[in-house]
């Protein structure tokens, strides 16, 4: 029977039970062969003794005399049958199944699996899955017993039959991985792998198929998203790059780029020279200088006749964007400009006939720099931050109008290398892992709920040293009671130190709003902010000393390190302190991690071994794909290794060869390439 066969070709599967199937996504071979356990039971034999309350055990045992029925209540019945494991007696217990009363009789022989308990001195094991062995027969079944998801009028012991029916009626498996892969990578068959993920004859078995399905998931995706990234390298640079010299930039700045800039710097000018687009990704922990790179990257722009845009998520930083790069650039004959809302109809006219004739070299706003009436003479360079992705929609766009921009993403948050490696995969990437000389660290201190009097003194004290102060709180409205709120710790700061100019920030507020607050807040005319998670990616503040976060046990470690990185942005000795009232689980342990640690990756790859990839991240926010074996935090390995091979396949362009005819029909029908 072929793989895409309907499911009521097998024996015993009518039109109602493949309705309900159907439910489960099982409608033809396939779906039952893929339809994988989400769980396992360790069937090893055990003795009633063995046996440990409240966990599933399997128990081998001899019927010692007739089941028994009896009403308990109305429509409740229960069922008992007399059982011993040869050293001790019990009882299976059954409800609602009085007709078990005529399938066992003494000396039956039975696999029962089931919680065991002690009840008035003898062992019972409640509504037990139960296996029944002939006389003669030995006790064979199977010791790792595979646990389903399932729909009303589908058991365990049905769905197992039906997985057993599909893959011994199965005449072709369909393997998409070529054999001399498999080979390579001491991988099981497609064949091997089903039986083995369904019915293991061992764990280390069942791990074998989990490697074989693993190593073809992340191959799979490798591929999917290298094709993608090989079509845009298809697309030639029209930008050609005589002069990439970036001394003349450099010999001005008051400081000296650190290494790990240098390297970044490097990454970039090899772009520049190649005859494809750049398509990159630059990551950095807070503070490790990554307006540099967005800095010297548009001057070399510049410097060759093109055009630059840079992109920020909202207009404060928009404007910090603006500023910064007229005090590195203006001096070098480049010409600035921030194209921003309140502008009047006449002023935003004259910017954009200005930029359509190159009088403006770079533009700086959020994402209006690319609307339809925004025109550029010849765009060279984008770029955008993770929030704001140059998607491949933004992209059409300019090539609609004739331009193939380079384009660089900067990463304001440190990304483990795996997740990176996923989320970012169709962008090349480069880390800056050194950060600037004579950068302070942040003193962290984890406190309880008790010390919070002294923590806000100590915010009292810092602010009369003419310094300013965050204070993050987790919620913005009373739907969640038992954590203090942004409006409720703003009144109560209020109250109690009437002498600090104190302001609320948070997400529900109007964009315009959120930015007067920031401006004030920089001019110091507000010093303390009492805010959400709306400061965690922001202005710099080089006044703000402090930052204090409420429950901070309810964020994750890579967001609090973030929060941290609020402060600390100049030569001031800088603060965190984490209020946590929390004792439960690994709160306080995860906590104490970060006042030992200030390496943003290394607290970003812990957080994803806590937490896990879904988390991590907020799946839904970030459209993250999530995979059904593969785990980012434990197959790093398996990805790099993964990584490579999808590399080499898509340069020798194997997907052309015989062999690799199954991988290529997958990857450009299910994978939709």
């Amino acid at each position: 029977m072929d793989v895409s066969s309907d499911i009521q070709n097998l024996k015993g599967i009518g039109v109602a039970r493949a309705r309900m199937l159907s439910k489960l996504g099982i409608k033809t071979i396939k779906d039952a062969l893929f339809f994988f356990p989400r769980d396992y039971q360790d069937l090893t034999p055990l003795t009633f003794r063995q046996g440990k309350e409240d966990e599933t055990g399997a128990f081998p045992c001899i019927v010692t005399g007739p089941a028994v029925s009896k009403k308990t209540r109305p429509g409740i019945y229960l069922t008992k049958l007399p059982i011993t494991d040869g050293q001790n007696n019990g009882y299976a217990i059954f409800f609602n199944q009085p007709y078990l009363e005529k399938s066992f009789f003494r000396n039956h022989r039975l696999l029962l699996i089931g919680k065991i308990k002690k009840n008035y001195g003898n062992y019972e094991i409640t509504s037990p899955e139960w296996i029944k062995f002939e006389k003669g027969q030995n006790y064979a079944f199977d010791r790792i017993n595979p646990i389903y998801p399932l729909t009303k009028g589908i058991s365990q012991k049905l769905m197992k039959n039906i997985i057993r029916s599909a893959i011994s009626s199965c005449s072709n498996f369909y393997d998409y991985l070529p054999e001399e892969i498999r080979n390579k990578y001491n991988l099981l068959s497609i064949e091997q792998a089903i039986k083995n993920i369904h019915f293991p004859k061992s764990f280390n078995m069942l791990a074998k198929a989990r490697e074989r399905f693993v190593f073809e998931e992340l191959l799979l995706f490798q591929l999917s998203t290298g094709l993608s990234k090989y079509n845009l390298k298809v697309e030639k640079r029209n930008c050609k790059y005589k002069n990439v010299n970036l001394k003349p930039f450099l010999s001005g700045l008051p400081f000296s780029p650190t290494k790990g800039q240098k390297k970044v710097l490097n990454d970039i000018i090899n772009d520049f020279n190649s005859e494809h687009i750049m398509n990159r990704l630059v990551q950095g922990d807070v503070g490790s200088g990554k307006t540099l790179i967005a800095c010297a990257a548009l001057y070399l722009a510049v410097k060759n006749g093109f055009q630059g845009a840079m992109m920020a998520p909202t207009e404060i930083l928009a404007d910090q964007h603006f500023n910064t790069l007229k005090q590195f650039l203006g001096h070098h004959d480049i010409n600035v400009n921030i194209l921003k809302g309140g502008l009047s109809a006449k002023e935003r006219n004259k910017l954009l006939l200005n930029l359509k004739n190159g009088s403006i070299d770079i533009l700086v706003g959020t994402h209006a720099v690319i609307q339809d009436d925004v025109e550029f003479k010849h765009l060279g360079l984008v770029i955008t931050d993770e929030q704001h992705r140059f998607g491949v929609k933004q992209r059409k766009s300019l090539m609609k109008k004739g331009q193939f921009p380079d384009v660089l993403v900067m990463s304001a948050t440190p990304i483990p290398r795996t997740i990176a490696m996923v989320l970012y995969s169709d962008l090349d990437i480069s880390i800056i892992d050194s950060l600037p000389k004579g950068r302070q660290k942040v003193e962290t201190y984890v406190v309880k709920e008790e010390m919070r009097k002294k923590v806000y003194d100590f915010m009292a004290a810092e602010v009369g040293k003419g310094h300013l102060a965050y204070v993050v709180c987790p919620a913005v409205d009373e739907n969640d009671l038992d954590m203090i709120n942004v409006e409720q710790h703003h009144a109560l700061l209020q109250k109690q130190y009437p002498h600090i100019k104190i302001k609320m920030l948070h997400g529900k507020m109007k964009q315009d709003e959120k930015d007067n607050i920031l401006k004030e807040f920089l001019l110091k005319k507000t010093q303390v902010i009492v805010a959400t998670t709306v400061v965690e990616v922001g202005i710099d503040v080089p006044m703000a000393t402090l930052m204090i976060i409420e429950n901070a046990e309810r964020f994750g470690l890579a967001q609090l390190h973030q929060l941290r990185g609020r402060v600390g942005r100049s030569s001031l000795k800088s603060y965190c302190f984490l209020v946590s009232g929390s004792e439960k689980g690994n709160a306080r342990e995860r906590l104490q991690y970060l006042m030992k640690c200030h390496d943003g990756f290394m607290i970003a790859q812990k957080d994803l071994e806590l937490r896990g990839p879904g988390e991590f991240l907020g799946v839904k926010q970030h459209g993250f794909v999530e995979f059904r074996f593969a785990n980012l935090a434990n197959d790093t390995k398996v990805l790099e290794t993964t990584q490579k091979l999808a590399a080499h396949i898509l340069e020798k362009e194997y997907l052309s060869l015989p062999e690799y005819k199954n991988l290529k029909e997958f990857l450009y029908t299910k994978m939709g390439i």
